[in-house]
């Protein structure tokens, strides 16, 4: 019985993990099930099996792969004490995650093909949660007298912003600086912004 759901588990991965790859190349819009099941090694009627639709299955994969980054930053920079040093772990955590070639920004971004419930998914169950983390780091730097007295769900949707719309340029190859340039950048204009 532990073998089966342990072999449904692992099948449920290999399709997510398929979609990852499949959109990154074709977009979401394009992805076919035909194609993500010959990534995964799996037939097509299985893919259904576990998700009622492409649609379905695209959602499903934002909503692990966020909880994915949202989980690798948390214990990031769970360890660190102090709010800003926190945030700062942050934005690093973040920017390596983009940049070191791949992951769900990448894919939203770089190659959507324009489809408006996957950026919906991602707003409602990746950028906001993900902002909530953010926000009660920057509320606890309010109370500590750390940060401005600053709205922390504003400040949260900023920073995510400032580090988005620069990474979407050095992603495409629109800009002629490094992710490690950009980062300081950022760090910078955030910091001189919120810190008394």
């Amino acid at each position: 019985m532990a073998q089966a759901a342990v072999q449904q588990t692992d099948t449920r991965r290999k399709i997510i993990d398929a979609v990852m790859v499949v959109a990154a190349k074709e977009g979401f819009d394009r992805a076919t099930t035909q194609e993500i099941s010959r990534q995964a090694g799996v037939s097509e009627g299985i893919i259904y099996h576990y998700f009622r639709s492409k649609d379905e299955l695209c959602a499903n994969m934002v909503r692990e792969k966020s909880s994915e980054l949202r989980a690798y930053v948390v214990d990031g920079i769970s360890h660190i004490p102090s709010p800003d040093k926190r945030l700062e772990r942050l934005i690093d955590l973040h920017i390596e995650m983009v940049t070191r070639g791949g992951g769900l920004f990448r894919i939203l971004f770089n190659r959507s093909g324009g489809a408006p419930m996957i950026f919906k998914e991602a707003l409602k169950n990746g950028i906001l949660p993900y902002a909530r983390i953010i926000q009660e780091i920057i509320k606890e730097g309010i109370d500590k007298g750390a940060f401005k007295p600053v709205d922390p769900k504003i400040t949260a949707l900023n920073l995510i912003g400032m580090m988005q719309i620069t990474l979407i340029a050095i992603l495409l190859e629109e800009v002629p600086f490094t992710a490690k340039e950009a980062k300081e950048n950022i760090k910078k204009l955030f910091f001189g912004g919120i810190l008394k």
